[in-house]
């Protein structure tokens, strides 16, 4: 009977994973012909900017990138930021293909961070909106608190011997 029960939660918990789902639905972000390397040329470029501003941010990304209270984490790279969609058919799926010119060569950095940040692991840039967010609300009060204690120090001095 425990044996059933713990089961049932299990899979009910299973749902909440990081990650839980298709490792490639159809429309997830980065995946597609446009998506496997740094474009080359103009065509390439606009497929690329037409096939990214056309998919807005799924439901799953959203969650993830605000959070939610048992939150399960993922095993990553540098950071342990894992991925929500990954597989075959994804640009970083084993070996990823880099450019072959050196111009594009120089700027795959930037590429690179842009696509990472806000096609293929969009949740991140959620996430480090959130922080960003919960910090100046952090630090607004204490901010404004500053300021009146200096205000009221600068009155101070003018009224007594310092």
């Amino acid at each position: 009977m425990m044996r059933r029960t713990t089961t049932r939660f299990a899979e009910k918990l299973k749902k909440q994973a990081f990650g839980y789902g298709d490792v490639a639905p159809t429309g997830a972000p980065g995946f597609g012909e446009a998506q496997l390397h740094p474009p080359d040329t103009v065509s390439q470029t606009a497929a690329y900017f037409k096939e990214n501003m056309t998919n807005l941010p799924k439901y799953k990304e959203i969650i993830e990138g605000i959070g939610y209270p048992g939150q399960r984490h993922s095993a990553g790279g540098l950071c342990t930021i894992g991925r929500i969609y990954y597989g075959p058919g994804r640009y970083d799926y084993g070996r990823p293909k880099m450019p072959k010119g050196w111009f594009q060569n120089f700027f795959y950095p930037f590429w690179e961070f842009g696509h990472l940040m806000f096609v293929a692991d969009r949740w991140v840039a959620f996430r480090m909106l959130r922080h960003f967010l919960g910090i100046m609300i952090c630090y607004i009060p204490f901010n404004l608190n500053m300021q009146w204690n200096r205000a009221m120090l600068e009155e101070y001095k003018t009224h007594h011997e310092w």
